[in-house]
C-alpha cells in the first residue's frame, strides 16, 4: 500500500503545466498585440513596440503611386473617352516625378495609351538623365511602332546613334524589331557597325524578325549589304555611330 508522502512523491514526478500555460497565453498576447491594419485594408503583423509608419495628409506613398499606375496600364484598354484625359494627366506626372523608379513606371503606363496626348512626354523620356526611363522610353516607341507610329523608327535609330549606354541602345534596337517599318532599316543598320558585339547580334536578330530573310544566317556583313542597298543612310550617320566614348 502506498502511503500520502509517496503519492505526493509520485505526483511531483510528472510534468508541471502551468508554465506551459503562461508562455503561450504570453504568445498569444503578444501576437495580438502586434496586429495591424495594412495599406490595403488587410490585418498585418508587426512587432507591438514598433510605430506604424505615418501618413501625410494630401500624399500618396510611392508604393501606392505604382500599383496605381500599374492598374491603369492594365484596365487601359477598357478606359474608352477617358484615355487622352489620363494620358495628359499621367504626361503631366511625368514632367513633375523626380523618382526615377515612379519616371519608369509612368513611361510603361503611357505605352498603353497611345495617343497624341503620350508623345511628348515620351519623347522626353528617351532624353531622361536616368538610363532605366530611357530603356522603358524605348519600348514604349516600340509598342508605337507596332501600331504605326511614324514617328517611332526615325526616334529609335537616334537612340540607337547618340546614346552612350549598351543596355539602352540594346532596348532601342530590339524595338526596331518589333516592326515591319521600312524606315527601321536605317537604325538597324547604325547598330550593325557599332563596335559592340552584343549590339550587332540584337540589331541581326532584329533583321531577320522585320524581314522575314533567314537565308543570310547570322553574317554582320552581309546583313550590312542587305541594309545599304534597301536603305542608305544620309552622310556622317556613319560617323555618328562610332560616337566618342560617354557621348549621350
Amino acid at each position: 500500500m502506498v502511503g500520502p508522502t509517496h503519492r505526493r512523491r509520485d505526483f511531483h514526478k510528472g510534468p508541471s503545466l502551468g508554465w506551459v500555460y503562461w508562455i503561450l497565453l504570453g504568445v498569444v498576447g503578444l501576437g495580438l498585440s502586434g496586429c495591424a491594419s495594412g495599406p490595403d485594408g488587410t490585418t498585418a503583423w508587426r512587432w507591438p513596440w514598433s510605430t506604424a509608419p505615418e501618413r501625410i495628409p494630401g500624399v500618396v506613398p510611392p508604393h501606392e503611386r505604382m500599383a496605381h499606375l500599374k492598374e491603369l496600364a492594365k484596365n487601359a484598354a477598357g478606359a474608352g473617352v477617358k484615355r487622352q484625359g489620363i494620358a495628359q494627366q499621367l504626361a503631366e506626372e511625368f514632367r513633375a516625378e523626380d523618382d526615377p523608379l515612379l519616371r519608369a513606371q509612368l513611361v510603361r503606363t503611357l505605352a498603353a495609351y497611345p495617343c497624341r496626348e503620350s508623345a511628348d512626354a515620351l519623347r522626353a523620356a528617351l532624353e531622361d538623365p536616368v538610363s532605366d526611363v530611357r530603356i522603358a522610353a524605348c519600348k514604349a516607341w516600340g509598342e508605337r511602332a507596332k501600331q504605326g507610329d511614324p514617328e517611332a523608327a526615325t526616334l529609335l535609330g537616334q537612340r540607337i546613334a547618340s546614346d552612350a549606354d549598351t543596355e539602352v541602345r540594346l532596348a532601342a534596337t530590339r524595338a526596331l524589331g518589333q516592326t515591319r517599318d521600312p524606315a527601321a532599316l536605317a537604325g538597324l543598320g547604325i547598330a550593325l557597325d557599332d563596335q559592340d558585339p552584343a549590339l550587332q547580334r540584337r540589331a541581326v536578330l532584329a533583321l531577320r524578325e522585320t524581314s522575314g530573310n533567314t537565308e543570310l544566317g547570322y553574317d554582320v556583313g552581309k546583313w550590312r549589304q542587305y541594309v545599304q542597298a534597301r536603305a542608305p543612310r544620309a552622310e556622317g550617320t556613319a560617323e555618328l555611330a562610332r560616337r566618342p566614348e560617354g557621348a549621350l
